[in-house]
């Protein structure tokens, strides 16, 4: 499903993100010289107001496949074939969480609900990144 952007004036909010979907979101601009994440991508939310701060949710870029870094754990490959709305096989990012508004995804931009067994891969790497497996 291919990006296409709506004014604001257009945008409605029947439904609350929820954790496991993927919506249309616009990371900006890049703000260094290296290189870093900017432009619409499809995000997936990992967190929201029910759990963090009322009004934020926590999102993860997914990228084309083509842009993943052979052996690099910190990108989860998901198959179109596993996520039929994809348009491509994809990377989640997990090592770049994001906290956004939840305004700046209305229903228009969602995309599709992530199923569960993709949702325990994105997970697990997701703690590996933030260090939960030194608890243990």
């Amino acid at each position: 499903m291919p990006f296409q952007q709506l004014p604001k004036s257009q945008w409605t909010y029947r439904r609350t993100p929820e954790w496991g979907e993927v919506y249309w979101f616009d990371f900006g601009y890049p703000v260094s010289r290296q290189k870093s994440f900017a432009g619409v991508h499809p995000a997936l939310v990992i967190a929201n107001g029910r759990i963090i701060l009322p009004g934020t949710t926590e999102i993860v870029p997914l990228s084309g496949a083509e842009h993943g870094r052979q052996g690099y754990q910190c990108h989860v490959p998901v198959l179109q074939a596993e996520c039929p709305f994809l348009d491509k096989d994809s990377i989640v990012k997990v090592d770049q969480v994001y906290c956004v508004l939840t305004v700046e995804l209305p229903d228009q931009y969602f995309i599709g609900t992530a199923p569960p067994p993709i949702m325990r891969r994105i997970y697990a790497e997701l703690l590996r990144v933030l260090g939960a497996d030194k608890l243990v």
